[in-house]
């Protein structure tokens, strides 16, 4: 008899690493499911997707695993299927934070992600690096990588040049103010594939990540560490959702494999390897966000973070991005 075969959409390095171990080969020892994870670079959907969705075809994946962002928009485009079954039995102990306001059941957040600074331990033995302006110290020209577009970094630029984070989007005077002060010390702005070896040369020796890439660094043997500087940090939500056009028995499997990733075991399981904090209450906070005094305590606290709301990101995150790189383009 022939297994069913899910695919989804799956990120390399240490995020797909620890999907893989986590959630999709518990899920197909458990129902028989072989998962096929098809990888894909950035936070923008794949041209082929993109295509796919707006002709109508069936979709290249049965499961998407984007960024919020991204998620959000094909939710405003009607590319989204409903998430919701009988397999959610825990729906109701699942942070706010697992769902949009706009997208309803057809997106769901299942963890949250911090940024944070990673730094070459060699050049800080001492102390870690203590405030984000160290991104503007001479000794680190061309040796600092960021996002590309500047991704996650906007609500910080807006507290650096002097601004509030409440006044995004209507006032970031401040944050455009800011950036200038970096573009002849970025040597990077990339995703993180690959980055382990430029760390290791000594080329990159500063860089504003995700924690989980900050971890996979370090399970590759980088001598790095990474810190959360003293104005605080930003984070990002990715999401599960299902692309319209996917075959119903497809979509049944889809909304399974979510529900399995949503349980407090899982759950807990995948955030640990993730470095990211879950959204189910019932699922352990892992040590390294819990013993952090700068870090939120779970998923809907967020009294220690630079917030900016996964709408408004989805609404402005394109112009935000297209004018830091017009900003640097002036300084080349």
């Amino acid at each position: 008899m022939t297994r069913d075969k899910l695919v989804l959409q799956s990120w390399r390095g240490g995020w797909g690493q620890a999907l893989r171990k986590a959630v999709s080969d518990p899920f197909e020892a458990e129902f028989g499911v072989d998962v096929e994870h098809r990888h894909h670079v950035g936070l923008q959907l794949p041209s082929s997707l993109v295509m796919q969705l707006s002709a109508g075809m069936r979709p290249e994946v049965d499961l998407v695993w984007s960024n919020s962002v991204p998620a959000l928009r094909a939710s405003r485009s009607g590319w989204t299927l409903n998430l919701e079954s009988d397999q959610w039995p825990h729906r109701h102990r699942l942070a706010e934070r697992a769902f949009s306001s706009t997208a309803g059941e057809t997106v769901v957040h299942p963890y949250v992600v911090y940024y944070v600074l990673v730094y070459q331990r060699e050049l800080f033995a001492d102390q870690a690096p203590q405030t984000w302006r160290v991104l503007e110290d001479p000794r680190f020209a061309k040796r600092i990588a960021l996002y590309p577009g500047g991704n996650g970094f906007f609500p910080i630029a807006q507290v650096l040049g002097g601004g509030r984070v409440e006044d995004i989007p209507h006032d970031m005077a401040a944050c455009w103010s800011y950036l200038p002060r970096l573009g002849g010390q970025i040597g990077e702005l990339d995703y993180s594939i690959g980055m382990d070896a430029q760390l290791r040369s000594g080329r990159l020796q500063l860089c504003f990540r995700a924690l989980t890439n900050a971890l996979a660094f370090r399970r590759a043997g980088v001598d790095v560490d990474w810190c959360v500087p003293k104005e605080g940090t930003s984070d990002t939500v990715d999401a599960w959702w299902i692309p319209r056009g996917t075959p119903d028995h497809q979509q049944a499997l889809a909304r399974r494999y979510v529900a399995f990733s949503l349980r407090p075991d899982i759950q807990q399981r995948w955030c640990a390897f993730l470095g990211a904090m879950p959204v189910h209450r019932d699922a352990e906070v892992p040590r390294i966000l819990s013993d952090h005094p700068r870090l939120p305590a779970h998923a809907d606290d967020k009294s220690p973070i630079l917030f900016v709301d996964e709408e408004m990101k989805a609404e402005h995150e394109a112009s935000w991005s297209e004018r830091f790189d017009q900003l640097l383009a002036a300084l080349r």
